[in-house]
């Protein structure tokens, strides 16, 4: 068993203090851009995002003066410092912090998804909600709890089930999103491929990142009880995800540009072959080489206009992909 030290317990503690006001300075920044960039969201959008940063600055409040009663206002007396009530608190604002960003990727799940696959994102929503009513139970007895140990005897197998449940959420909520993205790359439209890998590889990392720290989080508190490198990783958890919630919206900036873009040069494709198709068609002293070529254009250039008849619903079907897709970001 690992000896317990002032750089495992305080120590631990100043550094995920420190982590946590970094984040939560991303997170400022990063609302800062959704109020200016997203003016024309709805109410519920900016109201979640307001919620989140309040939240996020008292949480961010109680982590940090958590950490300053153990070193200053206990400095030389650590014997004595054997409660957590702040940490309690912080953990319970972290438990709302985390059912929120949660719920908001479930409902992305539910409305992308098809029947039955999308009842994952109720199915998730549903245990998000729960983990949340056990999580808030949780912190409460930290917050009254005479002793680290005590807590730890009483409460240690629920702790220990939240933290495995909130990783398996992410963890289904990324395979979920994963599993409809690559459906929806095998389309073999260009842009619809940029589009679909960006969004991969930002799924990958945001779930990836709240599941590894959380298991993190578990497995430091079961490995090493007498240490506080669990309560240092799971003070800046919560910034995990409000930041992943904050870069999920942001990002749409992105992924319109780049639907823009994807139909700019569609439109930009059949203006050319129209155009080609034209000079093949021309007068009686076209090279007959070229003419031949020109009337295979002209097929394609037919079909597409078959295609524009068919009823698409932004002008191709590339489009209609990019849309579909962009529902995973744009679309709440």
């Amino acid at each position: 068993m690992v000896a317990t030290t002032i750089a495992n317990t305080l120590g631990a503690m100043e550094i995920g203090a420190m982590l946590a006001m970094f984040l939560f300075g991303i997170l400022t920044l990063q609302v800062d851009t959704y109020y200016q960039m997203f003016t024309d969201d709805s109410i519920y959008l900016k109201v979640l995002v307001g919620v989140t940063w309040v939240l996020e600055c008292a949480h961010t409040i109680c982590s940090v003066a958590e950490a300053y009663r153990g070193t200053i206002s206990f400095y030389g007396n650590i014997a004595q410092y054997q409660r957590y009530p702040l940490m309690g608190v912080a953990t319970i604002l972290g438990g709302l912090i985390t059912v929120m960003v949660q719920c908001f990727f479930c409902l992305r799940v539910w409305k992308a998804l098809p029947n039955p696959l999308r009842y994952i994102g109720a199915i998730c929503g549903a245990a998000a909600i729960i983990r949340a009513a056990a999580g808030i139970f949780v912190g409460t007895r930290l917050a009254i709890a005479k002793t680290l140990t005590l807590y730890r005897a009483q409460y240690g197998w629920l702790v220990r089930t939240l933290l495995a449940c909130g990783a398996a959420i992410d963890v289904v909520i990324a395979a979920s999103m994963l599993y409809f993205l690559m459906t929806k790359r095998k389309s073999g439209f260009a842009a619809t491929t940029r589009l679909v890998d960006r969004l991969l590889a930002y799924t990958v990392r945001t779930g990836l990142i709240t599941s590894l720290t959380a298991i993190s989080v578990l497995v430091t508190f079961e490995a090493l009880p007498n240490a506080y490198i669990w309560a240092g990783i799971y003070v800046f958890l919560a910034k995990l995800y409000s930041n992943s919630l904050l870069s999920a919206l942001n990002e749409r900036r992105r992924l319109r540009v780049i639907v823009s873009e994807g139909s700019s040069h569609e439109m930009d494709s059949r203006g050319a072959a129209r155009k080609i198709t034209t000079g093949a068609r021309g007068g009686p002293h076209s090279n007959p080489a070229i003419a031949i070529e020109m009337n295979t254009t002209s097929v394609t250039h037919d079909q597409d206009i078959d295609q524009e008849k068919n009823g698409a619903l932004y002008g191709s079907r590339s489009d209609e992909h990019l849309k579909q897709i962009s529902h995973l970001n744009m679309r709440h």
